[in-house]
């Protein structure tokens, strides 16, 4: 039987855990539980170590954020040698075949290094929020719930650039060449640059229609146009993306115009003495200026042959 790894970052979970890990513990297909905790404010972490004993449970010194929450555990299982690591969030569940259906699936399609399950939400009723828009950029076109979860209609891999790393059956030839997650990331965008890396590569992407997951995510709110630190981090992150993208041979100049431009935008809020925009500006251009070296490092790394970058 091939090894899995299946790997969880946890972060005051107590409302999903027991979903969570009771599915893995219904697997047809045996897993080696590693749960990462990041310093949860709740329950969380006592309520696994007594609760599921089973489980690989380790304490990170602090909130590493979910990148580098698994790389813990990729080490541990680059180490041991695992054919496969399967990346679960911690408000997700599988279905009792996802793991053996997904396994099955890379012995047929070796030249994928991440396939993934349909993920659905925690009603199991729809697509999880923004699941729709990676099929609508994968190799087909007009897919109904219907029919793309009924395995007797929809069998092969469905070719994508990303998918977001709620459910990810990682390849053990993919883990060793692309290695773990950029540190240059915190919370939000990992996966995105991880993705990129793969296809870097060689490797392919894929979604699994005859097999789902349930995604009881929590949606993050911008409503409130006050709360500027929630923008800036969410422009950031989107940002560090696009110039952290291997893929990408322009982006010390597109790094040098966006740090011109917030520099200028900065000026213009002072003299109009416009704070919202004076905060934003401010610290867009410091994180700019800042981060041409995180982001350089970033690109030398991903480009580079060596094994396992990261862990």
């Amino acid at each position: 039987m091939k090894t899995v790894y299946c790997i969880i970052v946890t972060y005051n979970g107590m409302q999903w855990i027991d979903r969570c890990l009771q599915s893995l513990q219904k697997s047809l297909h045996q897993v080696t539980v590693i749960v990462v905790d990041n310093g949860s404010k709740d329950e969380t972490y006592s309520y696994i170590k007594t609760n599921y004993t089973d489980v690989i449970l380790i304490a990170a010194i602090s909130n590493l954020g979910f990148g580098q929450g698994n790389n813990i555990a990729l080490k541990m299982a680059v180490k041991d040698n695992a054919d496969y690591v399967f990346l679960l969030n911690q408000d997700a569940w599988i279905s009792n075949d996802t793991i053996e259906k997904l396994i099955s699936a890379h012995e047929e399609y070796p030249q994928y290094g991440i396939i993934s399950p349909v993920h659905l939400n925690g009603a199991g009723n729809d697509f999880d929020d923004h699941f729709f828009n990676y099929l609508s950029h994968s190799n087909i076109k007009g897919l109904l719930l219907d029919n793309i979860c009924n395995s007797n209609i929809n069998t092969d891999l469905i070719d994508s650039p990303f998918v977001n790393a709620a459910a990810w059956l990682i390849t053990k030839n993919c883990l060793h060449k692309v290695g773990g997650f950029d540190p240059v990331f915190f919370h939000y965008g990992e996966d995105d640059n991880y993705a990129q890396r793969v296809r870097y590569k060689g490797f392919k992407i894929g979604i699994l229609p005859s097999t789902l997951i349930y995604h009881d995510k929590e949606r993050p709110s911008l409503n409130n146009k006050t709360d500027i630190k929630k923008i800036i981090s969410r422009d950031w992150t989107q940002f560090l993306v696009y110039v952290c993208d291997v893929n990408n041979k322009s982006y010390k100049m597109m790094m040098i115009k966006r740090t011109a431009r917030h520099f200028l935008d900065f000026v213009i809020a002072l003299v109009s003495i416009n704070k919202e925009k004076l905060i934003y500006n401010f610290s867009m251009l410091k994180k700019s200026l800042t981060a041409f070296s995180s982001v350089t490092k970033s690109h030398t790394v991903s480009a580079s042959d060596g094994i396992t970058p990261y862990l």
